[in-house]
């Protein structure tokens, strides 16, 4: 029995999405912890925040922050990025794609177009406020980061392997955990609508993409991985075969 499966008096254990990997984050946004061999990945870093669930996960759990072996970000959006300079000046190896770094170096930056001009839904206007009382703000930027290459299998628990899915951003990657079949895939997909706030079936974020047709054609990456538990940023846990999610948000 691993160490995350003893000891919580908190619940934490609620937060089990799939053998080893644990949810953390709101309703409306999601990082993640990936566990092996006693060592931990942080998927994602949701917003500055968030910080405090990490902590007190790491103390319930019995592990300290020389356990965490990295941070691997999906992509660098700012929803994602929150807490990634408090990892990286404790000495936590953060992970980017290349393509991303400029954005990552960026923060905090002004909110895009489309994020204005959606404030008039009321469930994305609650989300907005979400963003600002959580620090949105306040996240840091960084300058030096380990890359990802697509492909890749990372070197760090768990060994993810590396899906470069752009279109979202410029450097969005998805990570795939092979012998677990779980699919961490960032913004690439989501289960939540986050202009309306519905939960639903895998979709793309549409408006909310840098470029939509690359991010559709990105899906083509994902194709053929099988039956897999789907871990988006934002909305619920799918599993299923990825060519029906596929088609589902295609």
């Amino acid at each position: 029995m691993s160490r995350s499966q003893t000891g919580d008096k908190t619940g934490a254990t609620n937060r089990k999405v799939a053998e080893g990997v644990y949810r953390f984050g709101t309703h409306r946004i999601n990082w993640y912890v990936l566990e092996a061999d006693a060592k931990l990945t942080i998927i994602d870093a949701g917003l500055p925040a968030h910080w405090s669930q990490l902590d007190q996960w790491l103390d319930d759990n019995g592990y300290e922050l020389d356990d965490v072996a990295a941070l691997v970000l999906t992509h660098a959006d700012v929803d994602h990025v929150g807490f990634a300079k408090t990892l990286a000046d404790r000495g936590v190896p953060v992970y980017c794609h290349p393509d991303d770094v400029p954005r990552l170096r960026s923060h905090p930056q002004n909110p895009p177009g489309w994020y204005l001009r959606n404030l008039w839904r009321p469930r994305f206007f609650a989300y907005a406020l979400e963003m600002l009382r959580d620090g949105v703000r306040s996240v840091e930027s960084l300058a030096d980061v380990e890359p990802l290459t697509d492909g890749d299998v990372l070197p760090v628990p768990g060994e993810p392997r590396v899906i470069f899915a752009p279109g979202h951003t410029a450097g969005s990657c998805a990570l795939f955990v092979e012998d677990r079949n779980v699919l961490f895939c960032g913004d690439v997909l989501a289960t939540r609508n986050i202009f309306t706030q519905q939960e639903g079936d895998p979709q793309l974020l549409e408006s909310a993409d840098d470029n939509h047709e690359k991010a559709k054609a990105s899906l083509a990456r994902l194709e053929s991985l099988g039956p897999v538990t789907l871990l988006p940023g934002h909305g619920n846990p799918w599993s299923g075969n990825i060519d029906t999610a596929l088609t589902l948000a295609r």
